[in-house]
């Protein structure tokens, strides 16, 4: 099928669209130098949309919200009815941020990103989700969160540029959408928190109310939900996104609560069981996380109600629910948590406990509203280690599925495209189908893509 924008024009320039298929070094310092104009005087408009493309828009899951002066109401976000995605994680760009030592120089940066670009269009990709807060930190220049190690090489390092707003003119004008991915309660660990200025408010709750706001697990520091101020600083944390950036959606992943151990938030407990609170201890945390999720979602649509919000939960729902504490059956249920469900599929088809097929039937099910679409998250890191000999340790008498066969995710991809209510694929990640250096193709999964990429671009 040719897809549409199901949200209309986007509002990017189409400044670095030639950057995309032309290289060169003197073209990339040039469109540098075009960047930064344009971050600085701001982008030139794209014309809108023609009237016959009205026709394949939707409508948002909840009305217009008054938007205060300055933030970007007036975006209208580029989604697609057919959703096919990649993430970006912080460990794909990395190496594209930083040359070893600290940031690149933004011309190196310029041309590395537009081969990124280039290659996720080449996949018949419509969509990116790009990491912008791994470990309570930034990837962007942020007045409430440090700037992240990933972007520079170490905490306490500042950036000398704006690395997601080259990448979001880029990509935007390849007609990509832009997710901006979030951590929203995982931080970076013990020794690194030290590095971090005391301005900033993870930094302050661990020297100050470590073991309440910012609890310690296994060396890693985690915000604890319990607390409103630590729910508003994260949905302040995603408002500042959505206030500096056209993005076209906000998205979680499977990072919600890190331990089942009574000591995690025992002192907020106590203080509700003292209120009279009569949850138990299970429910009062997967009270917290409904909160957090129903909060992030407001704080979008108030923002923008064509901005999209998702998370993307685990596989394993007995998991989400009695380790994660996250209620995953009652978002999709509802109106008010979530636009779309990515649930990380990360199995094949013979998996013993978790067949692809029926844990994908599994979280179609709990879908009870139409304003709610699936999108089904593939990792196509299982055909990597496959290529090396790698079993799937967990997938009991399927264990050999993954080295024996090479057209797992093509099947997966078939699969999905005969389901009443799924709305796309995404697939983890970028770098198992390119070299972050080179950007060539990884040779380990070839064979899966050679399978995999024609039914993409059908699709």
């Amino acid at each position: 099928m040719v897809l549409k924008p199901v949200h209309g024009a986007y509002h990017s320039t189409r400044l670095f669209a030639e950057v995309i298929s032309i290289g060169g070094r003197a073209l990339a310092v040039f469109m540098a130098l075009l960047i930064i104009f344009s971050l600085l005087v701001g982008a030139a408009r794209c014309d809108k949309a023609e009237e016959s493309e009205n026709e394949n828009k939707t409508e948002g899951v909840s009305s217009r919200t008054s938007v205060t002066e300055g933030e970007r109401g007036d975006y209208t976000a580029l989604n697609y009815r057919v959703t096919k995605a990649v993430w970006l994680s912080q460990f794909d760009m990395t190496r594209i941020y930083t040359d070893g030592v600290g940031q690149r120089d933004i011309a190196d940066y310029t041309a590395r990103v537009g081969q990124v670009v280039e290659n996720i269009k080449s996949l018949g990709m419509n969509t990116v989700i790009i990491q912008l807060r791994p470990n309570g930190d930034s990837i962007y220049p942020s007045e409430l969160y440090p700037t992240s190690k990933y972007l520079t090489g170490e905490y306490g390092r500042e950036a000398d540029y704006d690395a997601f707003a080259v990448f979001l003119e880029l990509a935007h004008g390849a007609g990509l959408s832009v997710h901006a991915w979030i951590n929203p309660l995982r931080c970076m660990s013990e020794i690194e928190i030290s590095s971090v200025p005391m301005e900033y408010a993870v930094r302050r709750w661990y020297a100050e109310e470590n073991g309440r706001y910012t609890v310690a697990v296994g060396g890693v520091c985690y915000l604890n939900p319990a607390y409103g101020e630590v729910r508003s600083l994260i949905c302040d944390g995603v408002g500042e996104i959505l206030d500096r950036y056209e993005v076209d959606g906000i998205h979680i992943d499977d990072y919600f609560y890190p331990t089942t151990a009574e000591s995690f938030d025992a002192e907020a407990y106590s203080a509700y069981v003292g209120g009279g609170g009569i949850l138990s201890l299970a429910d009062f945390r997967r009270e917290q996380i409904n909160t957090l999720v129903r909060d992030i979602y407001a704080t979008v649509k108030n923002r923008n109600h064509t901005v999209l919000f998702g998370v993307s939960p685990g596989g394993n729902n007995d998991r989400n629910y009695n380790e994660l504490y996250a209620d995953v059956a009652k978002w999709c249920a509802n109106e008010g948590y979530i636009d779309y469900l990515c649930t990380q599929v990360y199995f094949g088809f013979e998996h013993e406990s978790r067949p692809f097929d029926k844990v994908c039937e599994e979280f179609s099910d709990m879908i009870k509203t139409d304003s709610i679409s699936l999108i089904v998250g593939m990792t196509l890191g299982k055909a990597y280690g496959g290529y090396s000999g790698e079993v799937d340790a967990w997938a009991g008498s399927g264990s050999r599925e993954w080295i024996e066969n090479r057209d797992i995710l093509r099947r997966s991809l078939e699969y999905i495209q005969t389901m009443d209510k799924c709305g796309g694929a995404a697939f983890f990640s970028y770098q198992y189908f390119f070299d972050v250096q080179s950007g060539l193709p990884t040779q380990h999964t070839s064979e899966e893509c050679s399978e995999l990429i024609p039914v993409l671009k059908k699709m």
